[in-house]
């Protein structure tokens, strides 16, 4: 990828339900779904890469660590970017990998 931020490592946020985990909808604390295989092995190539991992998820973050180290599923945070201090919630990232993303083309008339 030829993404990089002026200065900054190149980083990734990678959404938990839907796109780490199978989600079938919300069926109560604390249910997951299996861990999506082929989307795990993923932040350790990008990792190897230089990439900053960072899971991004409406659940809290005590919430899904186990979770992660169970499936020894590599990050680097969650639900934020240290590198980054914003007023909001959403952590500041290179890209974002989510199974509900719609990709804004700059025409909303199309």
């Amino acid at each position: 990828m030829a993404y990089q931020t002026k200065g900054s490592r190149r980083t990734i946020a990678v959404d938990f339900d839907g796109v780490i985990a199978d989600y079938e909808g919300w069926k109560g604390f604390p249910s997951f779904g299996l861990p999506r295989r082929d989307v795990c092995r993923a932040p350790k190539a990008l990792r190897e890469e230089g990439w900053k991992i960072v899971i991004h998820t409406t659940r809290g973050e005590q919430e899904i660590m186990d979770y992660l180290t169970l499936h020894e599923i590599v990050h680097d945070e969650i639900n934020r970017n240290a590198g980054y201090q914003t007023a909001g919630t959403k952590p500041v990232a290179t890209v974002y990998s989510d199974d509900r993303a719609v990709t804004h083309s700059g025409d909303n008339l199309r």
